[in-house]
């Protein structure tokens, strides 16, 4: 059953969604939406990459450099790649906000 769900349902239910999120015509699952959209979209996912790699980078440069606030030092979670996907997310919803304001205007 595990087999059958990660080689099969998950690539198609993240076609599905890439699909909706780019509102790139390339995929299987298609959003019918007109180029303005499909501007807006496009460019926010490229500009929430770009903030998730400033964040990355971040990281690594304070760990590189030892720099870092001293009372964090004990606090660990347990799964930080959530952390990551929810700057991603997050910075994904303001910047289409944000684009499709401007393209508004």
């Amino acid at each position: 059953m595990s087999l059958l769900l990660t080689n099969l349902v998950v690539p198609f239910i993240w076609l599905a969604v890439v699909g909706w999120l780019s509102g790139s015509k390339d995929f299987i699952f298609k959003p019918k939406e007109d180029e303005r959209k499909e501007w807006i979209k496009q460019k926010a996912v490229v500009q929430s990459w770009a903030t998730l790699i400033l964040f990355l980078l971040s990281n690594f440069l304070f760990d590189f450099f030892n720099v870092g606030d001293p009372r964090l030092e004990g606090v660990k979670m347990q799964y930080p790649e959530l952390f990551y996907l929810a700057i991603l997310l997050v910075s994904y919803i303001i910047f289409y906000i944000m684009n499709g304001r401007k393209v508004s205007a």
